[in-house]
Order: structure tokens, then C-alpha cells, then sequence
């Protein structure tokens, strides 16, 4: 009888320590995995938040453009006409909301720069405006670590004159 008992109580032992150790395997997984995925998660949250800052300024230029057309308008046909892009990169650069740097509560520094370009269609009788909106992150020595890039397009139907 005692015999028994023995031979019982030594598989109790193997069993315990066959669970034991897959435990262990997942529990190192598990950590390694968790550890792994962190960095590519701390990517996501920079990506997301270079790709808000892109369409907030996509959405400022899309209300300076509502608001006052004819500068954009001027601008851009006396570029087309041979008269140089001063007048563009004064209504672009000139206006900080659409081109500038910022820096948020993390220390993460982002600069932000806007193009606009006119679509015209003939035939339909239709104008687009295509803003597209470069944010670059930056690293501490400035070096560009990340680039996203916002576009949006208005369209606006031809007045005549």
C-alpha cells in the first residue's frame, strides 16, 4: 500500500511542474510580446498626433481660402502669368497659422508647412483648391525623424466675371 502512494505523490510532482513551466512560457511570452509592442504603439501616438496637426492647419487654410478667395486667386494667376511666386509665398509663408513649428507637452518638437495649388476643369466649369499640408517631426539635434502629409481638396464652381 505504501508503494502506491509513492508511485501517485512522484506524477503529482511531474504534473506540477510540467503546468509550472508552461506557465512560465506564457507568462515570457506575454511580457515579451508587451515590450515588444510598446515602441510601436509610442510610433502610433506620434503618428496620430502629427496627423492632427496636419488636418488642423489644412482646416485653417481651407477657412482662409473661404474667407478671402481673391488673394489666393491674385496670388496664384500672377504666378502662372510669369510674374514670379512672391505673391504666393507672401499669402502662404507670410501667415504663420499655415507655416511654423510647434512644440507639444511632451517636448516633441513638429514644423509644419502648407502648399496650395489651383485645379482648374474646363470642361465641367470648376475650380479645386488642393492644400496639402507637410508636418515633419524633429528630433533634439533637428533632424527629421517622421513626415506625414495631409491633403484636402475645395472645390468651387467658375463665377464669370
Amino acid at each position: 500500500m505504501m508503494n502506491k502512494l509513492t508511485d501517485r505523490s512522484g506524477m503529482a510532482l511531474i504534473i506540477v511542474l510540467t503546468m509550472s513551466m508552461f506557465l512560465l512560457v506564457i507568462a515570457v511570452s506575454y511580457i515579451r510580446g508587451n515590450a515588444q509592442s510598446r515602441p510601436i504603439n509610442e510610433r502610433h501616438f506620434e503618428r496620430a498626433q502629427a496627423d492632427f496637426l496636419g488636418q488642423g492647419v489644412v482646416q485653417f487654410a481651407a477657412m482662409k481660402f473661404k474667407k478671402r478667395p481673391a488673394e489666393f486667386y491674385y496670388a496664384y494667376r500672377a504666378m502662372r502669368a510669369g510674374l514670379g511666386d512672391a505673391a504666393l509665398r507672401a499669402y502662404l509663408n507670410d501667415d504663420t497659422t499655415l507655416n511654423n513649428e510647434f512644440v507639444d507637452q511632451e517636448g516633441q518638437r513638429y514644423e509644419y508647412f502648407t502648399q496650395m495649388q489651383l485645379i482648374t476643369n474646363k470642361l465641367y466649369e470648376t475650380d479645386g483648391i488642393r492644400i496639402q499640408v507637410t508636418v515633419n517631426q524633429l528630433s533634439d539635434t533637428g533632424t527629421i525623424v517622421l513626415t506625414r502629409v495631409q491633403e484636402h481638396v475645395i472645390e468651387a464652381k467658375r463665377r464669370p466675371l
